[in-house]
């Protein structure tokens, strides 16, 4: 019975897995083709890594506290190829009156080396040291000079959001279930080891995309 009960978590997270991928492209796509996002592709064409979280919620009575699951793609500055995905979960908790619940989209552009260190460490708090900033939607708008630039999705309207107290996790679950055998994210995003799947090959030629926007 542990036998078959361990398959059938396997079999879950491994459509979870997938699902998160299919719904990170749409996030992707909806950032990448809206028009009011010119800031956004501006910023992505010099992003060293991308951080798509599809559905984030936020929800709190009494305390507060958000919670999700992203992909992390990073770009490989000797090939030039984009690697990924690696699996995170993102949550975190607040006290304070709150009421009520939010659904978002959120993206990160990570646009250094420091902020690629960062990021694949397991437990990092986003926004510790000043890392984090809301990123430039409009056209025109300033370059902005932090390690990770946030942005967000919610209800159909975009802006930048600045993330503070937000853990990023390493999913390794989910990266059993995705890649057939244990992965962490420097497996993943440095060695670029794992198996490659017509999904993942789709998502990974939207991801370098990010290069080529106007």
């Amino acid at each position: 019975m542990l036998l078959i009960a361990s398959f059938a978590l396997y079999a879950d997270n491994g459509a979870e897995a997938d699902a998160l991928v299919a719904s990170a492209e749409v996030t992707l796509r909806h950032f990448m083709d809206d028009p009011e996002m010119a800031g956004f592709r501006s910023m992505a064409k010099r992003a060293k890594g991308i951080f798509i979280a599809p559905e984030v919620w936020e929800a709190g009575v009494g305390i507060g506290g958000s919670g999700g699951q992203g992909l992390l793609f990073t770009l490989d500055k000797t090939s030039g190829q984009w690697f990924g995905p690696a699996f995170y979960s993102l949550g975190s908790a607040s006290l304070g009156l709150q009421f009520g619940i939010q659904k978002s989209e959120i993206v990160l552009l990570i646009m250094n080396q420091n902020g690629i260190n960062a990021m694949l460490t397991s437990g990092l708090k986003l926004g510790a040291g000043g890392s984090v900033a809301a990123g430039p939607v409009g056209k025109g708008a300033a370059v902005a000079t932090a390690n990770i630039l946030s942005y967000s999705r919610s209800k159909g309207v975009y802006g930048g959001v600045a993330l503070n107290g937000e853990i990023l996790s390493v999913n390794r679950a989910l990266n059993l279930a995705y890649y057939g055998r244990p992965m962490d994210s420097v497996d993943i995003l440095v060695r670029n080891s794992g198996r490659s799947s017509d999904k993942r090959l789709s998502i990974l030629a939207l991801v370098a995309k990010v290069s080529d926007v106007q």
